[in-house]
């Protein structure tokens, strides 16, 4: 029986070695996952040399974290999920901040500000969409009016008020869902621009983006009176059930290279005043408050030194 005890209290302190030793290893890649959904991520463009929402932010990450491998993998939208469902060595730049890990996801500090939901829908539209349903946009009235057709990407989610609101609406009897499995959300504006839909849900930012570098130009962004946040944060995910402790290791470099080096660099400012200031006019206030304060108060002023945006008007 002691001899049984022993061998048992060796096993088990064998493996309870092997399990500190795991989690004490040092992380040796970060894989990087990105799409192509523009704003957020985009393809070569001359009239935005510094690359979408999260492409700077994933560029001055790299450089900022020189001891491990950084691998980019460009995926489908709906492989991201994957890929951090299983648990792979995997962050993505581009995703909403949470004070608290979910099963999905660790969160990085806060990298950003975005503004509030609108609703999406085209120039001849929007007048008749106001009159009927007012300045903001009450958006329970519109998604039961059946004389518009609303349209989102099918795997679209929104704040839990917005999504409660279209499943009591029960809109998804005469909605339009695309199912495009590449950058969906221009698959939804394609519809609207081209009269198939009336109008969606979206970021602000997102008819800036397809007016100014698209053949969809004819896009219009309304308040709505259901989403009263005054601004969004954006944060970097790390795949919370990854092995090694993987998430917790990579956010403590993503952490410290933000606070350090990026957040308060003048071209990652500039990067996203030129793709959110636009539409969301406290952008600067917001990212002094949220953002850079959150670093330190001595950075207040620093939003006010940084190139002006040259986004098309």
């Amino acid at each position: 029986m002691l001899k049984n005890v022993i061998i048992l209290g060796a096993v088990f302190c064998g493996f309870t070695s092997s399990v500190i030793a795991q989690q004490n290893n040092p992380i040796d890649e970060i894989v990087w996952l990105q799409s192509y959904t523009p704003p957020f991520h985009i393809n070569k463009d001359p009239h935005a040399p510094q690359g979408g929402i999260c492409d700077n932010l994933t560029e001055q990450l790299i450089n900022s974290i020189d001891d491990v491998k950084h691998t980019r993998l460009i995926v489908p939208q709906e492989r991201i999920n994957k890929h951090l469902s299983e648990g792979d060595n995997v962050c993505f730049p581009c995703v909403i901040h949470k004070k608290t890990a979910n099963a999905l996801l660790q969160f990085s500090n806060p990298t950003t500000v975005y503004p509030p939901f609108s609703v999406l829908t085209t120039q001849q539209l929007a007048e008749e969409i106001q009159k009927k349903h007012g300045k903001p946009i009450k958006l329970i009235h519109l998604l039961s009016d059946e004389s518009f057709v609303y349209g989102q990407a099918a795997a679209r989610k929104f704040t839990p008020k917005i999504n409660k609101i279209i499943e009591n609406t029960t809109v998804h009897h005469k909605a339009s869902l695309s199912w495009s499995s590449e950058n969906e959300s221009q698959a939804v504006i394609a519809r609207l621009s081209r009269g198939f839909l009336d109008y969606t849900i979206d970021y602000p930012f997102m008819s800036d983006y397809f007016v100014n570098h698209s053949q969809f130009n004819n896009i219009v962004s309304l308040a709505i009176e259901e989403d009263t946040r005054e601004y969004v944060l954006g944060a970097v995910g790390c795949a919370a059930s990854a092995p090694n402790n993987f998430a917790t290791k990579a956010l403590n470099k993503i952490n410290k290279a933000l606070s350090t080096q990026v957040l308060q660099s003048p071209d990652y400012i500039n990067s996203q005043q030129f793709w959110l200031k636009n539409s969301f006019p406290a952008f600067d206030k917001y990212y002094k408050e949220q953002i850079l304060n959150a670093i330190s108060p001595a950075n207040d002023e620093l939003i006010g030194t940084t190139i002006p945006r040259t986004v098309a008007q």
